[in-house]
């Protein structure tokens, strides 16, 4: 079922339909021994809040070979959350996909530390870092891979279809999570070393994403609150040291995300000759009035913020993704006020983001995510600022010459279904 690749983000499946206790007509087979039901993308979602947390519009999907109306995907609130804290999810029936059909059925959790965060470039490679086959065959680019059974409390879905899980990421990073129901063999999923191996058969029937930050960044505005069009700077420290830094800080007015929505229509047949053509999205917004500073290293946790995105925004990286590919000077209709600021850099310095003349008053959030260049450590901060007439000395709203580098100057959409 290409249409999961859609509705994920994180996960992507290009293959052919085959059997599974589901529903034939459902699910599709990614390996000779896993399969995945179209609706995983709907069932499993995150619980806890982490220390940095972006609220985002409604996002629906809409797949009209299946005749599904627009379906929630449950993802309002986007967060990044610590390690060595407990990540909380949730398995649970969903609008369009009801669960109680698995009741009894024996649960497994895999959960993967990636390499690199899903890019959203071309429909048939729009990954984690290969698609679910690419995991099970173990051909995807893993840091680790750890699974929770029985003695991590995740064992039969109950009566209700739902099932609660909770994993404790020892490091920063993206990771994966994958929830599958054991069909047939006494073992389902082991890991050994790093590698995943099926004995028997299982279903893939949730899945989900996170990002981790392994400290948190400080974050001042050095002038709060600031003119309309006069350049926001930010004072960042991070607990890295000694190593190049990419910073990339988004700044929003603060409630018009949540006001605005996107829908995701996919059209044609969905097979192996599925294409990025049968994926339109349509925003109840016309465009982005801000503007976006990109320096040369445009990656932030993996995904490279200069190619256009072509999904909506349900992720950290889709937000920043989101707002560099469509900012513009002179936006205008129903926009959302936003610009971001992309920098590779020193550890620790200022972050200047730029706003406009037509900005509105108010108060804007800031998200700051800095990753190491070489260790892959993760740090983020949030906060606000406001901009209001007189806020501080106009300096002209342009940016400094070095584009802002540190020292360098310069989900309440969840609603069952039976």
């Amino acid at each position: 079922m290409a249409v999961t690749l859609v509705l994920t983000g994180p996960l992507s499946v290009t293959s052919t339909v085959g059997a599974t206790p589901v529903a034939e007509s459902q699910s599709v087979s990614v390996t000779e021994n896993v399969d995945v039901w179209e609706r995983s993308p709907l069932t499993l979602r995150t619980t806890s809040e982490g220390p940095t947390t972006i609220v985002a519009p409604r996002t629906f999907i809409n797949v009209e070979s299946a005749a599904t109306g627009d379906l929630p995907l449950n993802k309002r609130t986007l967060t990044v959350h610590e390690r060595n804290e407990s990540i909380n999810m949730s398995f649970e029936p969903r609008i369009g996909a009801g669960t109680r059909a698995l009741a009894g059925d024996e649960a497994q959790l895999l959960a993967v530390k990636l390499d690199e965060a899903p890019t959203t470039e071309g429909a048939n490679t729009s990954d984690i870092s290969g698609s679910l086959g690419d995991i099970f065959a173990n051909n995807s680019n893993l840091t680790s891979a750890e699974l929770l059974d029985d003695a991590d409390s995740v064992g039969a879905i109950s009566d209700e279809g739902e099932l609660n899980a909770s994993y404790t990421p020892e490091s920063g990073g993206v990771y994966a999570f994958v929830l599958v129901t054991v069909d047939s063999g006494e073992e389902g999923l082991s890991v050994s070393d790093g590698n995943v191996s099926v004995n028997g058969k299982v279903t893939v029937v949730g899945v989900e994403q996170a990002l981790v930050q392994d400290n948190a960044s400080t974050v001042k505005p050095t002038q709060n609150p600031v003119n309309p069009g006069d350049n926001v700077t930010l004072d960042v420290a991070t607990e890295m040291a000694d190593e190049n830094v990419t910073h990339a800080v988004m700044l929003v007015r603060q409630g018009e995300l949540q006001r605005q929505s996107s829908t995701v229509t996919v059209s044609g047949k969905l097979n192996e000759s599925f294409s990025q053509d049968q994926i339109t999205v349509e925003n109840s917004f016309d465009s982005v009035s801000g503007v976006a500073t990109v320096g040369d290293n445009t990656g932030i946790a993996g995904l490279n913020l200069s190619e256009n995105q072509s999904i909506p925004a349900i992720g950290v990286q889709g937000i920043f993704g989101t707002v560099v590919s469509e900012a513009e000077a002179d936006a205008d209709g129903d926009v959302i006020h936003a610009s971001a600021t992309v920098v590779s850099a020193d550890s620790d310095g200022n972050v200047t983001v730029q706003t406009l003349d037509s900005w509105p008053n108010g108060a804007y959030q800031y998200v700051h995510v800095a990753v190491g260049t070489e260790s892959g450590t993760v740090n983020s901060d949030t906060g606000t600022v406001a901009l209001s007439p007189g806020g501080g000395p106009d300096n002209g709203g342009g940016p400094p010459d070095n584009a802002g580098g540190p020292n360098n100057t310069a989900e309440d959409d969840e609603d069952e279904a039976e």
